[in-house]
């Protein structure tokens, strides 16, 4: 993952903090969530697949900056991501 050796962190929290709460619960990473929709969608993956791969792959392990031993996450956070940046075009103003 020469990405995250020459980028460090692709997609920082803050780029996505007005999509969410601020008294919301703790979720997960969006900038993680970010960079592993990327990854999906370069390897053409389900969500569940996607998920799997969190838990399964070192390269993804690495280029998300997690532990060896993350026991990752569901798959259901990446369709619910993906709902938030499409609602109202919010895409744009993050990730622009």
């Amino acid at each position: 993952m020469l990405m995250r050796d020459r980028l460090d962190v692709v997609f920082a929290d803050e780029d996505f903090a007005h999509l969410y709460p601020v008294d919301g619960r703790a979720g997960f990473s969006p900038g993680q969530l970010a960079l592993v929709s990327v990854l999906q969608f370069a390897e053409n993956l389900s969500d569940r697949a996607a998920a799997d791969a969190v838990r399964t792959r070192i390269d993804w392990k690495y280029g998300l900056g997690l532990e060896l031993d993350d026991a990752g996450f569901d798959y259901s956070p990446l369709s619910e991501f993906r709902a938030r940046l499409a609602e109202g075009n919010r895409a744009e103003s993050c990730c622009s």
